[in-house]
């Protein structure tokens, strides 16, 4: 069981694996993040299933400091994270990097206002056999059309995704950490980070991937 602060934020869905920034400045939710540093809680960044209150259409950076905005419902599934405060402006701003290690499943609420503190319990994929041949062959065409799709001149994602740390990492890793370099819609990031089939999540990437390089 984990106890985690929830940070629901509409169409970002974060993966194990990767960094999430953040620029931090409602009331209650800067008080999350300073208190979460101080107890060392994790922190989740999850999407949102609806918008329970609309924020104010208009405000100014001042009024926003001193008001919170809209209230989402949150996901179920989510990562989490440490948290990591990397700026407080003059005005209270937080700019904090979130970096996610587990993938989580609500359970029950702990604490509602003024921020929401969940128990979760950790999801897991099911076991599969790294050697398999068609788990590699699927992390090569992933990666390829990465390339395509980011550019064959960006020579520092070339080195990345050409380092044995990347080619060797495990598959359920290699499927969570393709989202710290490309981005789909959020509803189809948050399906593939619902899903415990390895080999289900690396095929959807992959038919993802080869149908955006053949547009």
């Amino acid at each position: 069981m984990h106890q985690v602060a929830l940070f629901p934020i509409p169409n970002v869905v974060a993966f194990p694996g990767t960094v999430v920034p953040l620029h931090v400045f409602e009331p209650r939710y800067r008080k999350m993040i300073n208190e979460s540093v101080e107890a060392d809680r994790m922190i989740a960044v999850c999407h949102t299933r609806k918008e329970i209150r609309p924020a104010r259409p208009t405000q100014t950076m001042a009024e926003a400091l001193s008001s919170n905005q809209g209230t989402y419902e949150p996901c179920d599934v989510f990562s989490a994270g440490s948290c990591t405060i990397m700026e407080t402006t003059t005005d209270g701003r937080i700019y904090a990097n979130v970096n996610m290690t587990t993938r989580l499943k609500l359970t029950s609420e702990v604490q509602t206002l003024p921020y929401r503190i969940v128990d979760c319990d950790e999801l897991q994929d099911s076991p599969l056999d790294e050697n398999d041949k068609g788990i590699r062959d699927m992390k090569q065409s992933i990666t390829a059309s990465m390339l395509q799709l980011t550019g064959r001149d960006n020579i520092a994602l070339r080195r990345v995704l050409a380092d044995s740390r990347w080619t060797d990492l495990e598959a359920a890793k290699f499927s969570f950490k393709v989202f710290q370099f490309i981005r789909f819609e959020a509803e189809a990031m948050q399906a593939l980070l619902e899903m415990t089939d390895t080999v289900d999540r690396l095929q959807t990437i992959d038919t993802y991937l080869r149908e955006a390089t053949a547009r």
